[in-house]
């Protein structure tokens, strides 16, 4: 595990420390999608997972892959809303892996393993992998390889993904690992046809905004260590950024949809 990786273990790791602490009903953590700008934080939360769910196409009989699935809120959300055969959840941060744990079943299978390599997965074994608001963490170039060996031929990669609009800000490793549309489709398509790239800015800014107004009211009269205080202020400071960029058009946020070439 890269250090980038393990900041990243750690940073969800003390997010869900807190979020247990908080008692918050609705684990998510992204920016929702927003419809009309009258639903509560976490209906628009939920409205972006099922999105991604939408444009996966899931049928009774399918395997599903999720990958960054975070408290496994949205993997529960997806079991509630539609029927397939069974999904393998993968999460860096180990705190979160064991709180989906316990809300496992015959269905939902949740496994502490990076996105990059999908441990005990075998080729072609699965219809679908999903990515809600996380490929931005990954090596790239290695996920897309791996979500390729996993998928059957034809199965699909969704994700809703944001990324810069052009590479001057690419020279520090995390914001290399963001990339631009442009460089991660060279990269994807050396696997995938590109099926769909809907650009959901509109929907998903309002959330960012959002997120930064929830951190600020929520964390100063909230009983967290110091460290569980840093990761969110950071996540406050990251978020302004990306509100502000979408706005600007100087990010992108699509939702993708992405099917494995046929062998």
């Amino acid at each position: 595990m890269s250090d980038l990786t393990s900041s990243v273990s750690r940073q969800y790791d003390l997010f869900q420390t807190s979020l247990e602490s908080l008692d918050k009903q609705q684990k998510y953590l992204n920016y929702g999608w927003t419809v009309t700008g009258r639903e509560s934080y976490e209906e628009r939360q939920e409205r972006l997972c099922l999105e991604v769910f939408r444009a996966a196409a899931i049928e009774p009989q399918h395997v599903l892959v999720d990958v960054g699935f975070g408290s496994g809120e949205q993997d529960l959300l997806l079991a509630r809303t539609y029927e397939f055969k069974k999904l393998i959840g993968y999460n860096i941060a180990a705190k979160q892996v064991e709180y989906a744990s316990r809300k496992r079943s015959d269905k939902l299978e949740f496994r502490l393993g990076e996105a990059e390599v999908l441990p005990g997965l075998e080729t072609n074994s699965v219809d679908r992998v999903m990515a809600i608001e996380c490929a931005f963490y990954f090596d790239r170039p290695r996920f897309y390889r791996r979500a390729a060996e996993v998928l059957k031929p034809g199965g699909l990669l969704v994700l809703a993904d944001i990324a810069f609009a052009n590479s001057l800000f690419m020279r520090r490793e995390d914001f290399r690992r963001v990339g631009t549309r442009e460089r991660n489709r060279a990269e994807w398509e050396k696997y995938f046809d590109t099926i769909g790239i809907r650009d959901i800015r509109k929907e998903t800014r309002p959330g960012a905004q959002m997120t930064v107004t929830q951190i600020v009211k929520t964390v100063p009269r909230s009983k967290m260590s110091r460290a569980e205080r840093g990761e969110w202020w950071k996540m406050a400071f990251y978020s302004q950024l990306v509100a502000l960029g979408l706005a600007a058009r100087l990010l992108h946020y699509d939702l993708l949809v992405l099917q494995k070439r046929s062998e």
